[in-house]
């Protein structure tokens, strides 16, 4: 076999070592000019949107924002017309009411079989793992079969009970992946001292996996602000309708009158929350998620 001189190898390593690191800087200034050219164009977006909401509708299609100043018809139209508050805290209710049963239901849940060993803990974890994949459309149907035959479909607690029963296999799923590295050693001290099973669990295990439920708090929130179909078919009455089905009879109104700034001005107030969580919290969930993924 011949043998090169090691001078050689030398200079060919080196050779590689340089080109791979101005290949590996060239994309890493690729990806940040990508970022950057999707966070302008994501902020110029809603900017324009927002903008749109305060301009006549005349102006907007002439591209003149805010040429006659900050104009408020907008939003007086569809609060006063359309009463999008009320269907606006009507999200609220139910959003908030179904993010805090699924913490009160899931997280105990995640911990007892993550941490505890009991016949049937395997089908448990490979239960909630199917229903996963589960489609949701799938459920649509029989679920609401079911709520007709037990007079439900009106009521307005149906819809929180609803997005318990979807949401409790993700929640649980997710948090399990928290308590996983959380030391036994904490609650069983928590009962060596005399607490109670659920006074050690609330006080000594629920501070330590605050980041996974902040987190998952979070996309459950943003999730459930968002949803069109479940709302659509559960809220029977108009009262209890959520924002996203206001918000779609707004888009159908608005075009037949052709008042595009109040169809703006109800997209700003379905988008505002969910701006505010991700401002207010975008450390929490990066935090956390990074969390998730590395405990998992």
């Amino acid at each position: 076999m011949k043998q090169y001189p090691k001078f050689c190898l030398r200079q060919k390593s080196g050779s590689a070592l340089r080109m791979s690191g101005a290949l590996s800087r060239a994309v890493h200034v690729l990806g940040k000019v990508l970022i950057v050219c999707w966070c302008a164009f994501t902020v110029a977006f809603i900017a324009w949107v927002v903008l749109a909401s305060f301009t006549p509708t005349r102006d907007i299609f002439q591209n003149n924002l805010l040429s006659g100043g900050l104009d408020m018809k907008g939003y007086t139209t569809v609060m006063e017309r359309y009463h999008i508050m009320d269907y606006f805290f009507n999200s609220v209710f139910y959003t908030v009411c179904a993010c805090a049963g699924l913490i009160f239901f899931c997280a105990p849940a995640a911990f007892v079989m993550t941490k505890f060993v009991f016949r049937g803990r395997q089908v448990f974890q490979t239960l909630f793992s199917v229903a996963l994949g589960l489609p949701s459309v799938m459920l649509l149907a029989p679920l609401y079969t079911m709520l007709v035959k037990m007079d439900l479909h009106n009521f307005r607690g149906t819809l929180i009970l609803v997005y318990l029963c979807t949401g409790i296999a993700a929640t649980t799923v997710y948090l399990m992946g928290f308590f996983a590295t959380v030391p036994m050693t904490v609650f069983e001290s928590g009962l060596i001292d005399g607490c109670s099973h659920i006074t050690s669990f609330y006080r000594l295990i629920i501070p330590l996996a605050k980041p996974g439920i902040v987190t998952i708090t979070i996309f459950n929130f943003i999730g459930y602000w968002n949803e069109y179909i479940w709302a659509l078919v559960f809220s029977g009455k108009q009262a209890n309708r959520t924002l996203a089905v206001a918000l779609q009879t707004l888009v159908t109104s608005m075009q037949t009158t052709g008042n595009y700034q109040g169809l703006f001005a109800g997209v700003v107030i379905v988008f505002i929350p969910t701006v505010i969580i991700y401002v207010l919290l975008s450390k929490q969930i990066m935090s956390g998620a990074t969390a998730g993924a590395v405990k998992g």
